[in-house]
């Protein structure tokens, strides 16, 4: 009698546990909606890492809008009592059509941007610097948009004659696990939703390729024999000796039609061995050898934005900010090159971003470097009325 009312509690606790969990989840996914301007269905957001997540939080300060420039909403995952854990993000760029509305600005030499970090304390081996993230993959020919290990972003532009000229979704992973294929498949369908409702335009979400699951981001850039988005730079050797250049590169696939692609070039261990010691002696104010080979890499990174992306491009590396218009070309003289062109009667901005005190280094390498990768990037898109930075330019970092 006794353990019959014992099945009875337990099953009557059981109910009330899952219903309480399907009121949380319900709640959840209301949540979601209303801070993501209900752009995205919420039940594949919960089911990101694995799934099994029920209670959610939003960051009250971040909420989509379809009427602003740039908006965004931040998904928390709700663990403990008062503990809380990334779990997902979605930005929304919407690009007017009227060229004097304010538009979003971006920042091509943020800090999270340059391509190498730390590595994390319980990581394996030496401590040295590791490739932060992977460089864009494109989504098929690079029209849909583009995806890294952790985030898909896609684009759409808008028919001729509304307020909006293309807008840009950012779905992103930001939980600490590895992000699997089957989250950048999601992943990249949530974006594409979210690209198609914010501005009507109605067409299939993208599947990431195969690929999608190779694009994590490598402990160190492989030897510089690489294809893709950094076969410019195989070729540019081909002609010409190395010297003090980089010997090691990290590419992506080259979409012919990509908005947004890059190249990371690095100089390995071996190679900084070798180069440090005439740096040291031609310099007033060397670098030791121990931090640049712990912290402070020397690499070059070259970037291609092509359309609506190019609208708001700067650099901030120093006290005024300087803006990288289409049509312009020059130096914001602290380790930022540009040139710009027209390709298939779009804007594009091609960049070339060195760390320092590298940019010295190979200061006698600068503009034929800077030309190769421009020639590689306006022939691949059929690009034209290329302008490159005067000479000057490049004697005066």
């Amino acid at each position: 009698m006794r353990a019959g009312r014992r099945r009875d509690r337990l099953s009557i606790w059981a109910f009330a546990m899952e219903f309480i969990d399907l009121r949380a989840r319900g709640e959840s996914r209301e949540h979601i909606t209303a801070a993501c301007g209900g752009l995205i269905d919420p039940d594949p957001v919960l089911g990101l890492d694995g799934g099994g997540i029920d209670r959610v939080k939003l960051d009250d300060e971040r909420e989509i809008s379809t009427e602003e420039t740039y908006s965004g909403c931040l998904v928390h995952r709700v663990g403990d009592p008062g503990t809380t854990y990334g779990h997902f993000a979605l930005s929304l760029v919407r690009h007017s059509a009227d060229p004097d509305e304010e538009q979003a600005t971006t920042e091509v030499d943020e800090r999270h941007d340059e391509p190498f970090r730390l590595p994390y304390r319980d990581e394996d081996g030496p401590v040295r610097p590791r490739v932060s993230h992977a460089v864009p993959h494109p989504i098929g020919d690079g029209r849909l948009g583009d995806y890294d290990e952790y985030r898909m972003t896609a684009r759409a532009v808008c028919e001729k004659g509304g307020a909006v000229s293309s807008v840009e979704a950012t779905a992103v992973a930001r939980y600490d696990d590895p992000v699997t294929a089957e989250d950048r498949r999601t992943l990249a369908g949530l974006a594409r939703q979210a690209a198609d409702r914010a501005d009507g335009v109605r067409g299939r979400p993208p599947r990431a390729s195969r690929r999608a699951g190779r694009a994590e981001a490598a402990a160190r850039p492989p030897p510089a024999s690489t294809g893709g988005t950094c076969a410019w730079y195989r070729r540019f050797l081909a002609t010409q000796d190395r010297g003090r250049l980089p010997d090691r590169a990290l590419a992506a696939p080259a979409g012919r039609a990509s908005d947004h692609d890059a190249c990371v070039l690095a100089v390995g261990e071996k190679e900084t061995r070798r180069i440090f010691p005439g740096y040291a002696k031609s310099s007033n104010y060397p670098q030791k050898l121990g931090d640049v080979l712990k912290y402070l890499p020397w690499w070059v990174k070259t970037e291609t934005y092509v359309g609506d992306g190019t609208r708001g491009l700067l650099s901030s590396k120093i006290l005024e900010p300087t803006e990288l218009a289409p049509g312009t070309a020059g130096t914001d003289s602290a380790g930022i090159w540009w040139a710009s062109s027209v390709c298939g009667g779009r804007p594009a901005v091609h960049v070339m971003w060195l760390s320092y005190p590298y940019d010295r280094i190979v200061a006698d390498r600068l503009e034929p470097l800077f030309r190769a990768y421009v020639d590689d990037a306006t022939e691949r898109r059929g690009c034209t009325g290329t302008v490159f930075p005067d000479p000057a330019d490049f004697a005066r970092n």
